[in-house]
């Protein structure tokens, strides 16, 4: 499952999904601005079928943080 997460992110960064990792972040990881930050909200919305509030939204900033958010969903994410 971690792996459909890092292809979603990726394919929205533009970057291959391997590249990524849970330490991935707005602070490292090229094209990752604040507006893929909202395309990768909507991808997450879309992929996994949930909501994300804007209190999650504002500490989603790495895909550790992100998993985090998803896990709290019920979506299952290996780490």
């Amino acid at each position: 499952m971690a792996e459909r997460l890092e292809e979603v992110i990726g394919s929205v960064l533009s970057v291959p999904a391997e590249a990524l990792s849970d330490g991935s972040s707005t602070e490292n990881t090229p094209n990752w601005d604040s507006l893929r930050q909202l395309s990768i909200l909507l991808a997450l919305e879309s992929a996994y079928g949930i909501s994300i509030t804007t209190d999650e939204a504002v500490n989603m900033n790495s895909i550790a943080a992100i998993k985090v958010v998803l896990k709290r969903h019920g979506v299952e994410i290996d780490s």
